[in-house]
């Protein structure tokens, strides 16, 4: 194996991306051979609310981690404040649904017998959400605000430099990957997606990529697309007035019926 101490298994228990029985193999050979795992139901989920564990690992200098495809491993971590500068990541990539291969990566070339299924953790601290989000590759991102003024659901805001960023991951439209499939760069990643590259997978062809980009550009918002995406940034202002409201009324009809 690696020379990382540990390995983060993802269970990816909220899609079916993966295979079931390639995970449940994965994490019973890891379990088997003594490796010390730290075994979680849903990596996004724990990106999501930016838990300790992922800058932790991050610190070490050396993360393995079992789950999906790298890039969108990557800016997982860099989501939950994990610093990523100077640490080196090792991602086996069980999309590719080949147990063999995803052992190779793991135990460094000299995968052992695989081990027999076993259950698979449980979805952690979520409170029933699925998460299901995008994380921006800022290394791609030309911080051209696009997603920001497509979004109807209040997702992105920009922070005090004017980067954008997923401020309100919870309130994305599930299994919608809309704004990804228009972002000039390439730069936003659904990693529970089969599309690639949006699922995070490499871009191996960028010619290809943007001609695609291109295609979904004319086709989701027209041939004057700053006049669409003014017409989507206001639909998006008054659904979130019209959300303010609904809520303000429902606190004021609490504090007038003792919160029954």
């Amino acid at each position: 194996m690696n020379e990382q101490k540990s390995v983060l298994f993802c269970g990816c228990v909220n899609s079916d991306i993966i295979p079931a029985r390639v995970k449940r193999r994965v994490l019973g050979t890891l379990l088997a051979n003594g490796v010390h795992v730290h075994s979680v139901g849903d990596l996004c989920g724990l990106a999501a609310r930016r838990d300790p564990l992922l800058r932790e690992l991050a610190a070490t200098g050396d993360v393995l981690v079992a789950a999906c495809h790298p890039r969108a491993i990557h800016w997982l971590f860099r989501r939950a404040g994990a610093d990523m500068n100077g640490t080196r990541m090792v991602v086996a990539n069980m999309r590719s649904g080949d147990l063999e291969d995803v052992l190779r990566v793991i135990f460094d070339g000299n995968p052992p017998e695989p081990g027999a299924e076993v259950d698979l953790p449980a979805a952690e601290g979520c409170d029933g959400w699925a998460p299901w989000f995008p994380v921006i590759d800022y290394d791609r991102c030309g911080n051209c605000r696009q997603c920001l003024d497509f979004c109807l659901f209040g997702v992105y805001e920009t922070d005090a430099d004017g980067r954008v960023t997923v401020s309100q991951p919870e309130r994305c439209k599930n299994k919608c990957p809309a704004c990804a499939r228009i972002c000039p760069e390439a730069a936003i990643i659904f990693p529970k997606v089969s599309e690639s590259p949006i699922n995070g997978a490499a871009i191996d062809d960028e010619d290809g990529t943007r001609a695609n980009i291109k295609v979904n550009l004319d086709k989701m918002l027209g041939d004057d697309i700053y006049a669409a995406l003014a017409e989507r940034k206001k639909k998006r202002r008054q659904l979130l007035l019209r959300g303010q409201d609904v809520k303000r009324a429902l606190d004021e009809r609490g504090s007038h019926t003792g919160g029954r």
